[in-house]
């Protein structure tokens, strides 16, 4: 038996869709409706031998694919993109939920952990107010600094471009100075450019920007203008704990800008991370690093596929469930 889910707005029109699909022989395995108003999703089957389809295969279980599901709803993750990862896994022999997901994730996101030495092009963080990008900024100066030979001066520069939150100069100052990192500040275009003319290519270049509403086309245009005057590889951060569609309408408001990764903070304070998932599909972003803590010397995590699958499942709940109860029941 081979499965195959189906999301459509309400329950009807995806029995609908398994007919059209899979034809009257179609076997309903499990179905669920959102209660959050988000459609309704029914997983189907049909015997192999009764028609062949290109889509159908020797997959992952029944039970892996509804703990998958399980785990992408608490997580929140929009039912389109749940839909588009269980597709995405139905063609691994993974025995083990994280194993299979790891495998979807691949195929669906990109991963593209920053840099760890320096050079060019300079990184610029980008992001709603109160993500954390100074203090982002901070963690990735720190993990060049660290690594470099300390007889020699630090290879890393730091911008502050941030010319509206008070203090905003001071506290990446004050990060500069305990890593041994040169500090420039470039209110605009015309000043950041200026600056990069003066900064080694040998060194790691990192822009903390303003806190920015993507939908106040003033305060985007001077994201743009920075990006293009400094020719930046741009990096959106977005908390975790944000909701998910949410975080996707964001991301596809910060589109503009040419960000091409995502980094995410504020894991630590967060259960649900559907928003890491929705803001990377929309923004057609790839997955770089996230924010584990706080403090400055915890750095970093960069993400892979695997690494990734083991933020969404935990340990306690990475196998599938022995009592057999479908997906909403």
């Amino acid at each position: 038996m081979r499965l195959k889910t189906f999301h459509a707005d309400s329950l009807p029109a995806a029995m609908e869709l398994v007919r059209q699909t899979l034809g009257p022989n179609a076997i309903i395995v499990a179905t669920h409706e959102d209660d959050a108003n988000r459609g309704a999703r029914v997983t189907a089957a049909i015997e192999p031998e009764e028609q062949n389809f290109d889509f159908f295969n020797d997959g992952p279980s029944e039970e892996i694919l509804e703990t998958i599901t399980r785990i992408l709803e608490q997580h929140g993750t929009p039912p389109p993109l749940v839909d588009r990862l269980l597709d995405a896994a139905s063609d691994t022999t993974a025995e083990t939920a994280k194993d299979t997901l790891a495998h979807a994730l691949a195929k669906v996101f990109t991963f593209k952990p920053l840099p760890d030495r320096p050079g060019p092009p300079p990184i610029m963080l980008i992001g709603p107010p109160g993500v954390g990008k100074t203090v982002s900024c901070a963690k990735l100066a720190a993990r060049i600094a660290l690594t470099h030979d300390k007889d020699d001066e630090t290879p890393v520069a730091l911008i502050a471009a941030d010319p509206v939150r008070i203090g905003a100069v001071e506290q990446l100052r004050a990060y500069a100075d305990r890593l041994g990192a040169t500090l420039y500040e470039a209110s605009d275009g015309a000043a950041l450019a200026s600056v990069l003319t003066r900064i080694r290519r040998s060194e790691l270049v990192v822009i903390d920007t303003p806190g920015t509403n993507p939908y106040h086309l003033d305060e985007l245009a001077h994201l743009v203008e920075l990006a293009e005057a400094g020719k930046t590889e741009t990096v959106l951060v977005l908390t975790a704990g944000r909701n998910a569609e949410e975080a996707a309408e964001i991301a596809e408001a910060f589109r503009p800008v040419g960000a091409t990764r995502l980094m995410t903070t504020g894991l630590d304070m967060a259960k649900r991370l559907g928003a890491i998932l929705a803001a990377a599909e929309a923004g057609n972003l790839a997955i770089s690093d996230v924010s584990l803590a706080p403090e400055i010397g915890q750095g970093l995590t960069p993400m892979d596929a695997g690494a990734l699958a083991k933020l969404l499942i935990p340990e306690a709940t990475a196998e599938p469930a022995k009592s057999g109860i479908g997906v909403g029941e």
